[in-house]
């Protein structure tokens, strides 16, 4: 009998985790930016990396939140799912 293949929960908190560290990079860099042309494309890399998350966690980029979910990695997935929300809200060009 032939085994389906599913991605792990284990990749998936990877992947996760892979764009929080993005996301905190890019804040770091930007923290250190004076203003000019280098920080508008820290901000542009910066929201764009928290719509990654925010796609990656399910979240609605329009800053919706998601119900709390029962266990640790869900608990912190929708923690990164707010984050993203928030960092998109805040960096958002309109």
């Amino acid at each position: 009998m032939p085994q389906e293949r599913f991605p792990s929960t284990g990749s998936t908190n990877l992947r996760i985790g892979a764009a929080v560290a993005r996301i905190e990079g890019l804040y770091a860099a930007l923290r250190t930016t004076g203003p000019g042309i280098r920080r508008d494309r820290l901000l542009a890399e910066l929201e764009e990396a928290a719509r990654r998350l925010a796609a990656m966690t399910g979240a609605a980029a329009q800053g919706h939140g998601t119900a709390p979910a029962q266990s640790r990695r869900g608990r912190r997935r929708a923690l990164a799912a707010r984050g993203a929300a928030w960092i998109i809200a805040r960096t958002g060009r309109r």
